[in-house]
C-alpha cells in the first residue's frame, strides 16, 4: 500500500499550490496537504501537521522564504525543504541552498516537481538513516567504554567496596550517562543500602532512601530487576508513572534508564541502576552489553567472597571466628616493629581455661565447642581498640595487647578477663563454672622476638596454674590477681 505524503506548502496563492499538488498527484504521489501563507500558521503545521516535506515560495506578502526555511530548519534540520518560485535567480537560489534548502524548482517548469520531491524524500530518508547509524554506534562505542574499564577495574580489584565505586565511576566518566548508582538489598526486607553512586546530583538516591516503598515497589524497574533477576529497561522515563520519583528523575534530566541485578552465590544481592539524559538510549545492542557487564561484576563477586573464605580459613578459626595463630603471628610482628620505634610495650599473653576437660568428658564436644565459643567472645569483650585475641588451639588463647605505656597498663585488661571468664555460663541448660590461668610476657624486657615472648607467655601461664585456677601471672615476677 503507498503511504501518503504529508506536503505543506508555504504559499499564498491558492492556485499555485493547487497546481502543485495537481502536479504531484498525476506523477502518482498520494498527497495529504496544508497550505500556510503566515509564520503563525507555519509553526502551528510544523507541530500539528508534521509534513514530510515542505514546498515553499520565495516571495510571500510580509513573510520571506528565508525566514521560512530558517523557521523550519529551527525545528527539524532533516526536513526537505524545496523553493518552488517564478522569482528565485541564480544568486539567490545558490544562497537558498547555502542556508539549508534542498532544492528549488521554477513554477515554469512544474515538470520537474515529482523528481525533486521524491529525490529529496529519499536522502532525507537516508540521512536520517546514516544519523541513526552514527548515534547507534556513538551510543554503543559509550557502553563498550564502560566494559572496557569494568574489565580492567576488575582485574585489579579485590575489594567489594572498590569495584562499586569504580563501576559508578565508569558509567559516568567514560559511559557519558548522567547518573549510576548501587544498592545492596537486606535479606528479608524491603530496604536498600546504597553504597555506591556517581553523577552529577545524588539527590535521587536520598530521594530513594526517604521513600523506600517506591524504590522496590511492585512495579518499579528496580524492584522488578531484583525479583526477576534479569534487566529492567524504561525508555521513556516520562511515559512511565510506575517508575520510582518519576517526576524526580525528570527533574533531573533523566529521559531512560535501565535496572541491572547484581547476583553473588547465586542470589541476588543488589542492583546497578544507570540514568540517561535522552529518551530511548537502551536498544537490544546496549541493553545486552550492559547486562553482560553486570555479569561480569556479579561474577568478581563470587570470586571476591570466595577469596574471603579462604582468607577466612587462612586466618581465622573456623569455630570462634577469632585470629588464628597465622594472623596473630603477622600482628604480633607489627605491634612489636612499632613499639621497637616509639619505645613502647606490647605484652604477649597466654590464656588456658580450668575444667575445659571435664566440660568435655562430662557434657560432650558439642558443649565443648559451645563454651569455646562463649569464652571467645567474653575475651574480646574485655579488649581495648587494637588488641588483638586469637585461639591457640584446644582451650588456649593468645592476645597481643600493644603500645603499653608499662606492665601495670595491662593489668586492667586481664582482671577483666579473669573476672567474664569467671561469671558462670549456661550451657545447654547447665550452668557451668569455668576459670582460666593467664600468663604474660612484655616487649622489650621478657624478649625481643615474637618465639621468645610467645614461649616465656607460656610459661608464666603455667607457672599461674601451678598456683591454682583463676591466676594472673607475669614473666619473671609473680603479680597474681583473685
Amino acid at each position: 500500500m503507498q503511504s501518503i505524503l504529508k506536503v505543506l506548502l508555504v504559499e499564498d496563492a491558492p492556485t499555485d499550490a493547487e497546481l502543485e499538488l495537481r502536479v504531484l498527484q498525476r506523477a502518482g504521489l498520494a498527497c495529504e496537504s496544508r497550505v500556510v501563507a503566515t509564520e503563525r500558521d507555519l509553526k502551528h503545521a510544523l507541530e500539528e501537521f508534521a509534513p514530510d516535506v515542505v514546498l515553499s515560495d520565495f516571495s510571500l506578502p510580509g513573510f520571506d522564504g528565508l525566514e521560512a526555511l530558517k523557521l523550519v530548519r529551527d525545528s527539524r534540520a532533516d526536513l526537505p525543504y524545496i523553493f518552488v518560485s517564478g522569482t528565485i535567480g541564480e544568486e539567490r537560489a545558490i544562497e537558498a541552498l547555502r542556508l539549508g534548502a534542498t532544492d528549488y524548482v521554477l513554477k515554469s517548469n512544474l515538470a520537474r516537481l515529482p523528481s525533486a520531491v521524491s529525490r529529496a524524500i529519499r536522502e532525507a530518508e537516508q540521512a536520517r538513516e546514516r544519523r541513526r547509524r552514527d548515534e547507534r554506534a556513538a551510543r554503543m562505542d559509550r557502553v563498550r567504554a564502560v566494559q572496557s574499564g569494568v574489565s580492567a577495574c576488575i582485574v585489579r580489584t579485590r575489594d567489594r567496596r572498590h569495584l562499586f565505586e569504580e563501576v559508578c565511576k565508569l558509567a559516568v566518566e567514560r559511559g557519558g550517562f548522567r547518573m549510576a548508582w548501587i544498592g545492596l538489598t537486606v535479606a528479608d526486607t524491603r530496604s536498600v543500602i546504597p553504597v555506591a553512586w556517581s553523577g552529577h546530583d545524588a539527590s535521587h538516591v536520598e530521594a530513594f532512601m526517604r521513600r523506600p516503598a517506591e524504590l522496590l515497589g511492585e512495579h518499579s524497574a528496580i524492584g522488578r530487576a531484583v525479583r526477576s533477576r534479569r534487566e529492567i529497561v524504561v525508555n521513556r522515563i516520562a511515559a512511565e508513572p510506575r517508575v520510582g520519583l518519576q517526576m524526580h528523575a525528570l527533574e533531573l534530566g533523566y529521559g531512560s534508564m535501565i535496572a541491572l541485578p547484581l547476583v553473588c552465590e547465586d542470589a541476588v544481592i543488589g542492583f546497578w541502576v544507570i540514568y540517561e539524559g535522552e529518551p530511548d538510549f537502551f536498544g537490544m545492542e546496549e541493553t545486552r552489553l550492559l547486562a553482560d557487564v553486570a555479569a561480569d561484576v556479579s561474577f568478581a563477586l563470587d570470586y571476591i567472597a570466595k577469596q574471603e573464605r579462604l582468607n577466612e580459613l587462612a586466618y581465622y578459626d573456623v569455630l570462634t571466628g577469632l585470629s588464628n595463630r597465622n594472623l596473630m603471628h603477622e600482628h604480633l610482628r607489627q605491634a612489636l616493629a612499632h613499639a621497637a620505634r616509639n619505645d613502647r610495650l606490647v605484652a604477649v599473653v597466654f590464656i588456658d581455661l580450668d575444667r575445659f576437660k571435664w566440660v568435655n568428658d562430662n557434657l560432650g564436644h558439642g558443649a565443648g565447642d559451645r563454651l569455646l565459643k562463649e569464652v571467645a567472645a567474653r575475651i574480646a569483650s574485655c579488649t581495648r581498640e587494637g588488641d588483638i585475641v586469637s585461639r591457640h588451639g584446644g582451650d588456649e588463647f593468645i592476645m597481643v595487647l600493644p603500645d603499653l605505656p608499662s606492665r601495670e597498663s595491662a593489668t586492667p585488661v586481664l582482671a577483666r578477663v579473669l573476672e567474664s571468664i569467671g561469671e558462670p555460663i549456661v550451657i545447654d541448660g547447665c550452668e557451668v563454672s569455668v576459670s582460666c590461668s593467664i600468663g604474660a610476657a612484655f616487649f622489650p624486657h621478657d624478649g625481643r622476638e615474637p618465639e621468645v615472648l610467645l614461649r616465656n607467655a607460656d610459661a608464666a601461664m603455667y607457672e599461674a596454674k601451678d598456683r591454682g585456677p583463676g591466676r594472673l601471672c607475669y614473666y619473671g615476677r609473680a603479680f597474681d590477681v583473685v
